[in-house]
């Protein structure tokens, strides 16, 4: 070694020397241990950022998913449910398309109504039709006009007879039997008032009832109540009918009503049972007599509480009180007072009134126009 150049030795530890630490390890080894570190401390950085990453995503899913459900509970789609379509002013009733999915349900399955007699029981009163008044005789230009359909009018379920529709699912014919029909009817519109009482209450739906009340000086029922309109009921009805308009010149021997001949029995001579409905039986008509008692038999049919009514006649009503004839005014106030009294504050069916020939239209009319049904004039020999 030449003396004037200087060496960097490093000194030999000697026994007993401490071991260098790691701040005085050399610089190659502390860089090494720096590194190691380093990329430590970066690995667990990125699962942290992963974790708070997917973190965020589920609450903004989740929020996501509340915002969706609160606006499609709250936001209600509006179904038009119904619309009348017979006033200017239809109704229109709303509601949530959530909620009737969800509250709905179906309609049970319809059936035919058990062959037993109703007593003392009111069914559902439907809303009336549009009152339309026909002042010109129609003899039998719309007949049959929904029978195609099961005889039907209005939608609403009901009946229809000779042309004139409705009256819910309690229906009642009122039929003038008096003397005077076989004339102004003829043996033709006499068959044709027999088919068409037959047809109307056959097409009646299953689950409807329905009585006839034939009248002249007195009242008779088929039933005390209405009945299921079922073929078996039908059939009887059919039957029944068969005693009415008999021509007593060509040997028939039945007068009007069977209460009338019969004293109110309750079976005619054939066995054939009736109800029978005397003025008596009706205590605002007691001690009223005459002939064509429309009065009676409307007054009888509002207490057995139909839903609709349809009444036939040929003329204007006889009924006297204590030997004096009342007008036409008066008997159609005496109905009406005695179907408020029965109804009370709540709705009075319908009565559509139909006029053979147009005979005994100014009653027919008021009848029709105070009780919200239609009027018509119709030939029975025609239809």
């Amino acid at each position: 070694m030449n003396p004037g150049q200087i060496q960097n030795v490093t000194p030999m530890p000697r026994p007993g020397d401490p071991s260098p630490g790691e701040d005085e390890l050399p610089d190659g080894l502390s860089g090494q241990s720096s590194g190691h570190v380093t990329e430590r401390d970066r690995n667990k950085s990125r699962v942290m950022a992963l974790a708070i990453a997917s973190l965020v995503h589920v609450f903004l899913f989740v929020l996501l998913a509340w915002l969706v459900i609160s606006n499609f509970e709250d936001d209600e789609v509006e179904l038009v449910l119904e619309a009348t379509g017979q006033t200017n002013n239809p109704s229109i009733q709303k509601r949530s398309f959530a909620k009737k999915v969800t509250e709905d349900k179906p309609a049970p399955p319809s059936r035919m109504a058990a062959r037993t007699i109703i007593s003392n029981t009111a069914s559902p009163v439907v809303m009336p039709e549009v009152v339309e008044f026909n002042d010109v005789p129609a003899f039998g230009a719309d007949h049959g006009d929904g029978f195609g359909m099961g005889g039907f009018g209005d939608g609403r379920g009901g009946a229809r007879f000779f042309g004139t529709s409705g009256g819910g699912n309690r229906i009642i014919l009122v039929i003038d039997t008096s003397t005077s029909m076989n004339g102004n009817c003829g043996e033709d519109g006499i068959r044709a008032l027999r088919r068409e009482i037959e047809r109307t209450v056959s097409s009646l739906p299953a689950q409807a009832s329905f009585n006839i009340l034939c009248f002249g000086n007195d009242v008779d029922g088929f039933a005390s109540q209405p009945i299921a309109s079922n073929p078996g009921n039908v059939a009887r009805a059919k039957e029944w009918m068969k005693a009415y308009f008999i021509n007593k010149k060509r040997g028939g021997s039945f007068d009007r009503t069977r209460t009338s001949q019969f004293g109110g029995q309750g079976r005619d001579d054939k066995g054939i049972a009736y109800t029978p409905f005397p003025p008596s039986s009706v205590s605002s008509l007691r001690g009223t007599s005459g002939g064509s008692r429309m009065d009676l038999a409307l007054v009888v049919a509002f207490m057995q509480k139909p839903s609709g009514i349809f009444l036939i006649a040929d003329g204007v009503p006889g009924t006297q009180l204590g030997g004096r004839k009342l007008g036409n005014k008066q008997i159609v106030d005496l109905i009406q007072a005695e179907a408020r009294n029965i109804y009370r504050n709540g709705p009075m069916p319908s009565v559509n009134c139909i006029s053979v020939k147009g005979i005994g239209a100014e009653i027919l009319k008021e009848i029709a126009k105070r009780f919200r049904g239609k009027y018509k004039a119709v030939d029975p020999a025609k239809v």
